[in-house]
């Protein structure tokens, strides 16, 4: 029988980040700026601080595929490195393209801590799809992985992309994973399609779990969503609220609310 028991290791949460990264608002900037062909977004009302442009579509203060989400609250950016807004493919020449092993989905690059997928998916795990495996040794995390890639993991995700994900339309949430080589044709509108491949998050390796009614946001769901008695949204661990990065200490980055914490 394959168990998980391998996957002890505790985490904190948070995410990689530009210093000059930009959140989930556009503000004081004209409609027609930055890359894409997307609007900007909307003033905030006068919350928060002014986003500041950075140099990917995830930090740019522009609604790049035109979803009325921008930046840290699209549910396709997975933080300030990621170049692509309008899917789950982060844009990063051969990042997260293994079916078989998943990387630190918020690093920005393809390499380092790694487990096998079926550490990620509800069993039995289909080895003819994803490849031999071993519970024992395949789904262990060394500490130089968990300090790694703990701190740059958001809220609602574990740390190799197992997420949920909640669609912007209809509100409908999902535990899918976001990796293109196991799920390339996922759209969050249509999340409960077998196209995104469903997961089980590590429980050693997260980002906190999200929770409208506990006025914790997940990806994709913005403060609209919160239900009454929620005046704001909270945070994973007591974690900085943010409707921009520049809500957050220099360099963090404003994902889905929360201030999450740069890249060393």
């Amino acid at each position: 029988m394959r168990t998980r028991s391998a996957v002890t290791a505790l985490l904190v949460l948070g995410l990689c980040a530009l210093p000059a990264a930009c959140g989930p608002e556009r503000i004081g900037l004209d409609d027609d700026a930055g890359p894409g062909g997307g609007g900007a977004a909307d003033d905030d009302g006068g919350a928060g601080q002014p986003c500041v442009p950075g140099d990917t579509q995830c930090t740019n203060c522009v609604d790049d595929d035109g979803d009325a989400r921008v930046d840290g609250a699209d549910p396709h950016c997975s933080g300030p490195l990621d170049r692509d807004e309008e899917s789950f493919s982060t844009g990063v020449p051969g990042d997260n393209r293994d079916p078989k092993k998943q990387d630190c989905f918020f690093d920005g690059n393809s390499g380092g801590c790694q487990v096998h997928t079926c550490c990620l998916l509800p069993e039995p795990c289909d080895e003819a799809i994803y490849g031999s495996f071993d519970a024992e040794s395949d789904c262990a995390l060394a500490q130089s992985c968990i300090d790694e890639c703990a701190p740059i993991t958001p809220p609602g995700c574990d740390c190799f992309g197992c997420c949920t994900v909640c669609a912007p339309d209809s509100g409908e949430c999902h535990d899918i994973l976001i990796n293109q080589g196991v799920s390339p044709d996922c759209s969050v509108e249509d999340l409960a399609s077998d196209d995104c491949v469903k997961c089980e998050k590590s429980e050693a390796c997260h980002g906190g779990d999200c929770d409208p009614d506990a006025c914790i946001l997940c990806p994709g769901q913005t403060q609209d969503d919160l239900p009454p008695g929620c005046e704001v949204n909270e945070c994973p661990g007591g974690g900085a609220t943010c409707t921009s990065s520049a809500d957050c200490d220099t360099g963090d980055y404003c994902s889905t609310g929360c201030c999450i914490d740069s890249v060393d």
